[in-house]
């Protein structure tokens, strides 16, 4: 699936299973017809709905945590060997990854598991409408992370993309001075505060911040070795792992439903859920001119909230759908400045500063995407 910041690559290319370097991806063509934009357009559209749906089922799964991610990695696992068994041979596939990346492997695997684990965790404490239009703000800070490790420049026009973002997230959170007189009065305060703890979306946001400076480090893998490498060390260590952890700081197991199988059933359901929409959505790129197919995956958020008002009890407030329309105002101009940026630099002087959601985030951890 191709990042936002880096549109014209895809880790799909002639066919499920490929991979094109950065420096291949000026081969893709520049323009489609139009059958091809709007059969492109629809399946980046598809894409977008598939992972807000995605995201309100693991909010209304009450599975516990680890088991829901341990039911997910183990679909990822079954799909990630079933193409290592079809494509290894032909692509000289490595089952654990070329060695001398395989460090960087790891840490990217790591950093899948932790960004998803907080992700899935963040979605269940907070209204997931703006779960999803916080994490769009994971470009501005993959900018200044960049720019302080790699020493990229960035763009003429970032400090008004910061200043959008800040007063989006602003209006998001709903912190309680926004309110005159709601905390020093003694009405109800809780009532001008969204519901729901932040803390784990602004984790799993500086997660997703991170995945495009690692991803550097170790992009000659193919995504079928990073998928698989990362589902198995997930499925194997890292969630049993977590499992053992509790039991020993809480002395108890993660408590399993009465109805454990039909809510696993509903996990492994998002988990192919998700796999489909990363398909729909490289396809979609493939067929449609990148440029212009990028700016309907920001229906993401909208049609969160829209799943937020009609399927869970937390009401939608105005001003953090306002502000969700600042952070995406923020993702378009950055879009804008790299499409910018291409025609008049070469890639290295290009700033990550377009949009991608958190699904893009999650599976950049697992592919040069």
């Amino acid at each position: 699936r191709p990042p936002l910041w880096t549109i014209q690559t895809s880790p799909w290319p002639q066919g499920v299973g490929g991979y094109t370097p950065r420096s291949r991806a000026v081969a893709m063509p520049a323009t489609s017809s139009a059958k091809e934009q709007i059969e492109g357009t629809c399946l980046v559209v598809g894409a977008a709905c598939v992972f807000a749906l995605v995201a309100l089922v693991v909010k209304k799964d009450p599975l516990p945590l680890v088991i829901a991610t341990e039911c997910r990695f183990l679909v990822s696992w079954v799909v990630a060997i079933a193409f290592m068994l079809l494509y290894r041979k032909s692509r000289n596939l490595h089952w654990f990854g070329p060695p001398e990346l395989r460090k960087w492997l790891l840490l990217k695997c790591a950093m899948s598991f932790a960004f998803i684990t907080c992700w899935w965790s963040a979605i269940r404490r907070a209204p997931v409408g703006n779960c999803i239009a916080i994490i769009y703000c994971s470009p501005i800070l993959t900018s200044l992370m960049s720019r302080a490790l790699l020493k990229e420049e960035l763009a003429p026009l970032f400090p008004f993309q910061v200043l959008l973002v800040g007063i989006g997230c602003l209006l998001v959170l709903d912190p309680p001075f926004l309110h005159s007189g709601s905390v020093f009065e003694g009405g109800d305060a809780e009532g001008a505060q969204p519901n729901g703890d932040y803390m784990m979306v602004f984790v799993a946001l500086w997660l997703a911040a991170l995945v495009p400076i690692v991803t550097r480090k170790a992009r000659d893998c193919s995504w079928i070795e990073v998928e698989h490498v990362s589902a198995c060390l997930a499925s194997t260590f890292l969630d049993p792992s977590l499992v053992l952890a509790q039991f020993l700081v809480y002395g108890e197991l993660p408590p399993v439903p009465q109805a454990a199988p039909q809510e696993m059933g509903l996990i492994i359901l998002a988990a192919g859920g998700a796999f489909v929409g990363i398909a729909m959505e490289t396809k979609g790129y493939q067929l449609a001119e990148p440029g212009k197919a990028t700016m309907f995956r920001y229906i993401e958020v909208p049609f969160a909230y829209v799943l937020q008002r009609f399927f869970t009890s937390e009401a939608v407030q105005g001003q953090a759908v306002f502000g969700s329309m600042l952070i995406l105002a923020s993702c378009g101009l950055g879009f804008e400045t790299g499409a910018v940026a291409e025609e008049t630099s070469d890639e290295k002087n290009k700033a990550l500063l377009s949009a991608y959601g958190h699904e893009a985030a999650e599976c950049a951890v697992n592919a040069d995407l």
